[in-house]
């Protein structure tokens, strides 16, 4: 590991553990504390510059509190920065929905967690940022003088205390259903069908023991893999134009997820199921891995990078 400690600020939401980004942020920064000579903190998502500065000073006046309703998890080593500047040798990481630098901070990573302008509509980047895809769905991005890494920082945190085959119950539900981010999406459930977006992971970890298939029409959400996990056949429901390669390039992402409800994708779901749990497993310890080499490029990176 590097001797040069650096800082890295988060730019991360409030945890909330049924949205895989606020997730994927906040396990970054508990990664870099516990595995690296590095220090992270979290920057609540929404502050900028000068509005984060004006909280901070009044909250060392004693004018204000710690933001009331922003949550982290209590098991990991996620400190929010709570000084009044921000050293400008740091590191900042955006997720991709960020635009411009709000913190104002000179060396930028972008981490894109889904498509840029997916969510927006909008990518107004800066110059001589240094990006990060998630995994193989990402499409290669390029901006002016910014660089795009060939290392994916995947970060996954995946719950299989919750989600598994353990006392599993009849298969007397016919299919279960989550819409998420693919509202856009022609439905194709019937009319019984349960619907699990709003549930709390005990309540989805539940019914997935008991429905016979999972219809997901967001692309991407683990989701798909924790109804596996419960032995429930899974289904995405794949976007107008969008071939398999194009969905998940890597084929051990797709393992044990049917894309579409040819014969032959439910055929290939079932064939590669009994391979997902072993390969959450090896993902969740290649993570530490990936997070450790995307640190050195990052250092590299804006060392190397003119003053």
């Amino acid at each position: 590991m590097s001797i040069n400690v650096m800082l890295f600020f988060i730019y991360a939401p409030s945890y909330d553990d049924n949205s895989g980004g606020s997730i994927a942020l906040h396990r970054l920064c508990h990664i870099i504390n516990k595995s690296s000579d590095h220090n992270a903190y979290l920057v609540p998502f929404g502050y900028r510059k000068n509005d984060f500065l004006k909280k901070i000073k009044a909250y060392l006046k004693g004018n204000i509190k710690k933001p009331k309703n922003y949550k982290k998890n209590p098991n990991w080593d996620t400190p929010i920065w709570n000084k009044i500047n921000i050293p400008s040798t740091g590191v900042v990481i955006y997720p991709e929905i960020t635009e411009n630098n709000p913190l104002e901070i000179k060396n930028v990573v972008r981490w894109l967690l889904h498509q840029p302008g997916f969510h927006t509509g909008q990518i107004n980047y800066g110059e001589n940022e240094l990006y990060f895809k998630f995994n193989s769905a990402i499409k290669d991005f390029k901006n002016k003088n910014s660089f795009l890494s060939k290392n994916e920082l995947k970060v996954i945190y995946y719950p299989i205390d919750i989600y598994n085959a353990t006392n599993t119950t009849a298969r007397d539900i016919e299919s279960c259903y989550m819409v998420r981010k693919g509202d856009y999406k022609k439905f194709i459930h019937d009319e019984n069908s349960i619907q699990l977006d709003g549930k709390t992971h005990t309540e989805i970890s539940v019914i997935f023991r008991r429905a016979k298939r999972f219809i997901c029409y967001d692309d991407y959400t683990a989701y798909s893999i924790f109804a596996i996990l419960c032995g429930c056949e899974s289904i995405v429901v794949p976007g107008e134009n969008v071939s398999i390669d194009s969905w998940y390039p890597n084929e051990s992402d797709r393992f044990g997820i049917a894309y579409g409800i040819t014969e032959n994708q439910l055929e290939w779901a079932r064939s590669t199921q009994h391979k997902v749990l072993e390969h959450v497993i090896n993902e969740h310890k290649k993570t530490e891995e990936r997070v450790l080499l995307c640190l050195q490029e990052i250092e590299e990176f804006f060392n190397a990078a003119p003053k």
